[in-house]
């Protein structure tokens, strides 16, 4: 990368698509886990005046309320996924201790540990769902052990099916969410470049018009089309012009930063979004992606690209048609003053209203 901005990904989620499925998971899970929360406490208050400890129930009540509070506001967090992943471990160790204080670790009641247990196989991926489902075995066998020492030999069968229990859940749970994975990932994948396409980006632009509104960050848009690429497919055949598209999206790539949103349109047009960028660096980028297109032959080609840039004001929300039609008609003025240009959008650019 060309550039040395720090990148906000994570352990979890290494990239934009990854933290894309993670927080289209997580929100398909939100009703489900709400469901859920407001049925818990519907038994517990029912079950209130036979509980003898309930000073116990709150330890697991703060980490509800807690959970409830991240997952309902992940859109405030740079990396969501982490603090949803330490929400759900929370709340592990909060049923655990509300379980033991009351009705000893070896409780029916710890079947409710499978309930986080299938969040976190529901949302994240393998690197994160078995640590979270270790974590999950060697929380509640450890409370299991220290509450009653002598269960091993009084009850091994109690103790190795709540452990059995807990791995089922994480298995079948990560089986539909890589299902779902798949899905996703063939309907939002551009199956020549590998890059995110337009149904794709349509899912992420409401997402990050809400960000633009609580943040006031500018975002940047950048649309870029390879110049004259009909002759390439007109004179040198369609497998050379699917060779140039792979090679130019391999090349726009390599010049964006991690958390940099770039999506093949279709054809030979491309859209990048670069999110928080100033303006100094949105029009270094344009050039920089400009320039790694045109500073080598693809195929023993001279193949340039055009780019028209538009940005939202800092302080203002960003509309995508508003500042994707901006940069549209600068690409189009890059068009006619000559291609293999970056063209940032100006007065001459005026889009009808």
């Amino acid at each position: 990368m060309h550039r040395d901005e720090e990148p906000r990904f994570s352990w979890i989620c290494h990239t934009e698509f990854e933290r894309d499925r993670f927080k289209d998971l997580h929100g398909r899970l939100l009703h489900a886990t709400t469901a859920v929360m407001i049925a818990l406490i519907v038994v517990i208050m029912a079950a209130l005046p036979f509980i003898d400890g309930r000073l116990g129930l709150l330890p697991a009540g703060l980490g509800f309320l807690v959970f409830a509070g991240i997952q309902r506001n992940t859109d405030r967090f740079a990396r969501p996924e982490l603090w949803v992943f330490g929400a759900l471990l929370g709340a592990e160790a909060m049923i655990v201790l509300a379980i033991a204080t009351n009705d000893g670790a070896l409780s029916p009641a710890m079947a409710l540990l499978c309930w986080p247990v299938a969040g976190v196989a529901g949302r994240f991926p393998d690197r994160a769902s078995r640590l979270g489902t270790l974590y999950a075995a060697v929380l509640a066998g450890t409370a299991v052990l220290l509450s009653d020492p002598e269960v091993l030999s009084r009850d091994p069968l109690g103790l190795s099916l709540l452990l059995v229990a807990i791995v089922a859940v994480h298995s079948v749970a990560s089986v539909f969410r890589e299902s779902d994975v798949e899905h996703r990932g063939s309907s939002i994948l551009d199956p020549l470049t590998g890059m995110l396409n337009r149904a794709a980006l349509m899912n992420r632009v409401d997402e990050i018009e809400h960000q633009s509104h609580l943040t006031g960050e500018p975002v940047a848009v950048l649309v870029a089309d390879v110049d004259r690429f009909k002759l390439v497919n007109d004179n040198h055949g369609h497998a050379t012009g699917d060779t140039v598209l792979k090679e130019v999206a391999y090349r726009l790539r390599t010049e964006l930063r991690a958390y940099d949103l770039v999506y093949r349109l279709g054809g030979e047009e491309f859209v990048i979004l670069l999110l928080g960028a100033s303006p100094a660096v949105t029009a270094v980028t344009a050039e920089q992606l400009r320039s790694a297109v045109a500073d080598a032959p693809i195929c023993d080609l001279d193949v340039t690209m055009s780019v028209g840039v538009a940005a939202s004001s800092a302080g203002e929300p960003f509309v995508w048609d508003e500042v994707f039609a901006r940069a549209d008609a600068a690409l189009y003025r890059a068009k006619e003053d000559g291609r293999n240009r970056v063209a940032e959008h100006g007065a001459e650019d005026a889009v009808p209203v």
